[in-house]
């Protein structure tokens, strides 16, 4: 892969212009990596370019999808199997957010299932998306939980770095990154992979195309 400099604006026009090119009705796109390393920031950055485009989005993170704590801390506070492929509920989002919004889904879609400050349900009323509608979905660890996006792009950054942006209750994620890595292939297995060391110095390669 041969990477490109870019700075933060051209890496959100860039992207913007590759999703739009992936599918001609609705799309799925996940940012994957954690808000500390600023996934949350560009996938909001991304989804506003989009929509003074011209182009309908729901955005979307995966931390609103957590499970319960009972279920998400039944092996302990820092199992790392569970954090790879236990903490999101990736049944409701599929039933509840994805497959509403595939090609030929009904649309109708909640974005968000459970505080992850209270633990509480939230009662989202039900939208509906219309068509050419691109979903934007951010989140840690996205390839382990097995959700069926059209296309990911994955934020390649140091153990180092996540080490200094993690905060000390979440310094055993670090562990969880490692393997992440080493399992689920994130560099090899998303579409587009973008240095983030350095936001405001990033830098991208396009590994593959979207129907690979």
């Amino acid at each position: 892969m041969r990477f490109t400099p870019l700075t933060p604006t051209r890496l959100t026009d860039e992207l913007a212009t590759w999703i739009e090119s992936l599918l001609p009705g609705r799309t799925r796109v996940g940012i994957d990596g954690a808000t500390e390393v600023g996934a949350t920031g560009l996938a909001d950055a991304v989804a506003e370019r989009l929509r003074t485009r011209g182009r309908p989005v729901v955005r979307a993170s995966t931390t609103w999808w957590w499970r319960p704590a009972s279920l998400r801390l039944e092996f302990g506070h820092q199992d790392v199997d569970m954090l790879l492929t236990g903490w999101v509920d990736s049944g409701s989002l599929r039933r509840e957010l994805l497959d509403p919004l595939a090609p030929g889904g009904s649309g109708d879609h909640v974005t968000r299932l459970r505080d992850p400050q209270t633990d509480r349900s939230l009662r989202e009323r039900r939208s509906r998306a219309e068509p050419g509608t691109i979903l934007v979905l951010d989140g840690p660890l996205l390839l382990a939980a097995d959700l069926p996006l059209d296309a990911v792009v994955h934020l390649q950054v140091a153990t180092a770095t996540l080490g200094r942006v993690l905060g000390p209750d979440r310094q055993w994620w670090l562990a969880g990154f490692e393997r992440y890595r080493s399992e689920y292939g994130p560099v090899e297995n998303s579409e587009v992979i973008v240095g983030y060391d350095h936001p405001s110095a990033p830098a991208a390669a396009w590994s593959r195309s979207a129907d690979q």
